[in-house]
């Protein structure tokens, strides 16, 4: 009985936790990306998303100079994906 309710509980918070993210989540654009709800065409800045990670770069450096390794490494991710994100906006300007 005990691990019914517990599981009906988990349930019900991962239930409405998707609910409540989901809905921003669709309602939200980047501060880098926009999309045009008529035509559905999305802008990237390739410039602009390496200006940030490099910004992102530098503080992970900053990070792990402080002895703080798991940020270094949280925000090294963050810049990765910022640079792949910008090469893959060159790649599709360069193919349309």
């Amino acid at each position: 009985m005990r691990r019914r309710l517990t599981t009906l509980a988990v349930t019900a918070l991962m239930a409405g936790g998707f609910v409540i993210t989901a809905v921003p989540a669709q309602a939200a654009t980047s501060g880098t990306q926009a999309v045009a709800a008529a035509g559905g065409v999305i802008i990237c800045k390739p410039a602009e998303l390496r200006q940030e990670a490099a910004k992102n770069k530098q503080a992970a450096q900053r990070a792990r100079a402080a002895g703080k390794i798991e940020e270094a490494r949280r925000l090294f991710a963050k810049a990765d994906a910022l640079l792949r994100r910008a090469k893959q906006c060159e790649d599709a300007d360069s193919d349309a």
